[in-house]
This record gives structure tokens, C-alpha cells and sequence, in this order.
């Protein structure tokens, strides 16, 4: 009788998916004239089932939005077409976020008690939850704010400019 509830619960438990969810939420500056983009302030709010250590899962997502920002923004790599090598080889000419491209940055966790999509133990994977969406909505609040849409990442300056002169035509 054990093992056939046990093979029921095992059955259950692998007939849903496991996933964490998220949302993300921006609010962007934009300079009209110079293209230039700054995130004011970001909001992550994620279910991930129970989490076990509340400050690493918060910094583990608060960075991953930041890197979202950075993939969004500024972050790079161009290819030598002749040599097939990067021609950013160093961080001189790889741009990354630093401390001033980030404004005010938080992440949050709903309470979730979801026994038949979690672990045994409550828990979800966090892993890249908090960059899934995160450059996404910095995408989306320079297009509220303008109504430029960038499709290409990082919404450099030139391609900001670019859509905005499109926009006017």
C-alpha cells in the first residue's frame, strides 16, 4: 500500500512543472537629445516557493536584474568578421553597469505554498529568474516613455536616436 501511494505522489509531483515565476517593473529617464537612457528605479517581484535564505535569494536576484539592465543598456561584444575573434577582449571596451547606471533597485517574494509545484521542501529554482524579464521592462519604459521601440539589445544611445528620428518623420 506504501509504495503504490508513493509511486502516486511521485507520479504527481513530476506531472507539474517546478518553475518560479516573475515580474519585472521599470521607470526610465530619457534624454531626447543625447539618447541616453537611466534607470530611476526597478522593482522585481517574484514566487518561488519557500525561500530558504532570504538575503542570498534577494541579492542573487537584485543582481541579476542589474545585469539585465546592463544587457539592455550598454552590453556588447562585436566580432572581428575577417578573424572570426571579439573585438572586446577586455573590460576597457565591454561596458558593464556600474554603482550610477542603477538607480533605486529592489526584489521581493511572494509568499507561496505550493506543495505540488515545489521541491519537498518548498523551494524553487531561483536561477535566472531575475534577468528573465528584467531587460524587457527597461525595453518597455523607454518606449512608454517615448514611443520608440528598440528591437535590437543594448538600446545604445545611437539606436535610441535613430528610432526617436523615425519617430518625427
Amino acid at each position: 500500500m506504501a509504495h503504490h501511494l508513493r509511486a502516486d505522489l511521485d507520479q504527481l509531483l513530476n506531472s507539474y512543472a517546478h518553475d518560479a515565476f516573475g515580474a519585472h517593473f521599470a521607470e526610465v529617464g530619457v534624454d531626447r537629445d543625447a539618447g541616453e537612457v537611466r534607470v530611476r528605479r526597478m522593482l522585481g517581484v517574484f514566487a518561488a516557493g519557500r525561500i530558504l535564505n532570504a538575503k542570498t535569494a534577494r541579492s542573487q536576484m537584485i543582481g541579476a536584474m542589474i545585469w539585465g539592465i546592463g544587457s539592455a543598456l550598454m552590453e556588447e561584444n562585436h566580432v572581428d568578421l575577417r578573424y572570426g575573434s571579439f573585438i572586446n577582449q577586455d573590460l576597457a571596451s565591454y561596458h558593464v553597469v556600474v554603482n550610477a547606471d542603477v538607480g533605486a533597485i529592489d526584489a521581493m517574494f511572494l509568499d507561496e505554498d505550493d506543495a505540488a509545484h515545489g521541491s519537498p521542501l518548498g523551494s524553487k529554482g531561483l536561477g535566472e529568474l531575475g534577468i528573465c524579464g528584467a531587460g524587457a521592462a527597461v525595453i518597455n519604459a523607454i518606449y512608454n516613455a517615448t514611443g520608440a521601440r528598440i528591437r535590437d539589445f543594448p538600446a545604445t544611445p545611437d539606436k535610441l536616436l535613430a528610432a526617436l528620428e523615425a519617430l518625427d518623420d
